[in-house]
């Protein structure tokens, strides 16, 4: 799987890896991939006019591609000259001050999720050109449902899209609607255990309820900042994890061994599949922070 190795920050530059998780806003370092990320090969000063014409291009491929975080190394000057133009806290700081190319800077990140309702918030008459000139006619869909109106409200015109079919891409949605859906469906093989006495109804009930607050432990588990949350995330995971099959268990005996099989198998494929994106956010650490600071 193609992971952030193929980023030269990646490879020769120190970078925080919760810094640029948070950057990108994706809730796990093993999620992003390198079509997330662009790097840019110079830093383009904002505050130059003759400057603008390439940041518009760049913002609207960047929209287009759905990338996620822009990777600048900046001298202090190059720093002062975005500060500028821009709010500082959207420049997200990747990593300490480090020798590159025979001068000391640091690792920025900009997010274009975020730099778009900046700019339009702030509302100058140059940021709103600067965005007229970089979005107009690009797909609704390629930014939030907010920034869309926004831009309308704005006066800037994008591909509308209704919002039903906002719904059905958001990646967010379809992740939570698998969850939920396979969360409703696993209690129909159910039915054909002749040995379950319990309830199939409160069976599915406890499948549907669990399904979501699963899927927040475990990310909280893997992404929280505070041990305690990281705690919390653990228990409620292993909570609604293991009460479906505690229920199956208390409700029933002398289960034929293809059952037993089965439920093995599941639960196995879940610690599988968890184990496996945890070890993706490993790699994808050890990867960012692999260069020691000079």
């Amino acid at each position: 799987m193609h992971l952030l190795l193929g980023i030269s920050f990646a490879s020769d530059i120190s970078l925080d890896p919760v810094s640029v998780r948070g950057a990108a806003g994706v809730e796990r370092t093993g999620d992003l991939r390198d079509r997330h990320v662009r790097e840019f090969s110079h830093v383009i000063d904002p505050t130059r006019p003759d400057n603008i014409r390439e940041l518009q291009v760049t913002l609207r491929d960047s929209v287009r591609k759905r990338e996620r975080l822009w990777l600048l190394m900046m001298t202090p000057t190059d720093r002062a000259h975005w500060e500028q133009w821009l709010a500082p806290d959207l420049l997200h700081e990747l990593g300490p001050v480090q020798t590159y190319e025979g001068q000391q800077c640091q690792p920025i990140g900009v997010a274009p999720r975020l730099l778009i309702p900046f700019l339009l918030e702030r509302g100058r008459p140059e940021d709103l050109a600067f965005l007229h000139h970089a979005l107009t006619g690009l797909d609704a869909l390629l930014v939030s449902a907010s920034t869309y109106r926004s831009l309308t409200q704005a006066g800037i015109r994008l591909q509308h899209r209704f919002m039903v079919t906002r719904i059905l891409t958001n990646p967010k949605f379809l992740a939570y609607a698998v969850v939920l859906i396979y969360s409703a469906l696993r209690v129909l093989p159910v039915s054909y255990v002749r040995e379950f006495h319990g309830s199939l109804l409160l069976l599915w009930l406890i499948d549907l309820t669990t399904a979501i607050p699963y899927t927040w432990g475990v990310l909280t588990m893997v992404t929280a900042a505070h041990f305690l949350k990281r705690m919390a995330g653990l228990a409620v995971t292993v909570i609604t994890f293991v009460a479906p099959y505690v229920y199956f268990g208390l409700n029933g005996k002398d289960y034929p061994g293809y059952v037993i099989v089965i439920i093995a198998l599941l639960i196995a494929s879940a610690f599988v599949l968890e184990g496996f994106k945890y070890w993706l956010d490993r790699r994808a650490n050890r990867q960012l922070s692999s260069i020691e600071p000079d």
